[in-house]
């Protein structure tokens, strides 16, 4: 007993313990809304709901977890009046759309998985986006209207970034009761900088409870040109983060997050603005994230 007594409390291990065979899930709903300071602009809101299933095909001895994924439930709406954009997958007004939608729910896309929830490799999902809205129009305005959207909330940037967010949540190194995690974020299909710390605040014989706080900024200005309009913008944000995550898997189980995020847009040259006109916009997003687990099922014959 005194020799016990001298042994250090065992640590929660913070890491996913999965099987071959097990399958996971994510229930994501996205609630979306922008404002921007130019004149005569609207509010843009955005709804996304997605289901992305995870089915874990083998282990391998260093515990890297290979998995195939594939979305499932997928609703997309946008409502944007001073770009001409009402975008409603079950209105019935984009037929190709839920078409579209349709389609990309059979596709499965394979990746690979560090203990941690670091990605290891993803399959590109962005060209079979492309190859599935060029089968279905001839019109190419049209198509590349729907090939942007459905790449910013669905393709490869966006998986990845949703991965990062919600299954990217371990540290490397433990044990650790608070840590930090580098990564590359997508907003709106631009590429930055984000900084997470997590918190291990609490554990029961049920759950991991982690909250977060991370930072956006990005490395430099993007530079962009339509016609005769040229302008650089800067992003900055932050976002918080709760999780609760399932003891005995480490899989989430649910998470609420908030994310606000600025971006600062400078006038280069514009037929009707002057130059070095700055107009800021605020992007404020919400995340409602539920985790499903399943076992694996034995076939009869085994």
């Amino acid at each position: 007993m005194w020799v016990c007594s001298l042994l250090p409390a065992q640590e929660t291990a913070l890491r996913y313990g999965l099987h071959p065979g097990e399958t996971c899930g994510l229930e994501i709903e996205l609630h979306q809304n922008t404002h921007s300071e130019s004149a005569g602009s609207d509010e843009i809101t955005l709804y996304c709901r997605m289901n992305i299933d995870f089915t874990v095909d083998s282990v391998d001895p260093g515990g890297m977890i290979y998995m195939v994924a594939g979305y499932g439930d997928l609703l997309l709406s946008m409502l944007a009046p001073s770009m001409g954009i009402d975008i409603n997958s079950e209105s019935g007004r984009e037929p190709m759309l839920a078409e579209l939608l349709d389609s990309l729910q059979q596709k499965k896309f394979r990746l690979v998985m560090h203990p941690s929830g670091e990605l290891g490799s993803l399959e590109e999902i962005t060209p079979v986006i492309r190859e599935l809205v060029t089968a279905a129009s001839s019109d190419t305005r049209h198509r590349e209207v729907i090939l942007s959207t459905l790449d910013e909330v669905y393709g490869t940037s966006a998986f990845q970034s949703m991965f990062q967010l919600f299954v990217s949540v371990y540290p490397v190194v433990q044990p650790i009761r608070n840590w930090t995690r580098d990564l590359t974020y997508y907003f709106n299909t631009k590429p930055v900088q984000m900084t997470n710390r997590y918190f291990l605040t609490k554990t029961t014989d049920r759950v991991i409870i982690i909250q977060g706080l991370g930072m956006l900024n990005s490395a430099g200005d993007f530079r962009e040109e339509e016609g005769a309009r040229e302008v650089r913008s800067s992003v900055s944000g932050s976002q918080t983060f709760d999780f609760q995550m399932d003891i005995e898997t480490g899989w989430l189980k649910q998470c609420v997050s908030r994310q606000r995020v600025v971006v600062e847009t400078t006038i280069i040259s514009d037929p009707m603005l002057p130059r070095g006109l700055q107009i800021p916009s605020y992007t404020e997003t919400l995340f409602e994230v539920k985790g499903t687990h399943a076992g694996h099922k034995p076939e009869p014959d085994e």
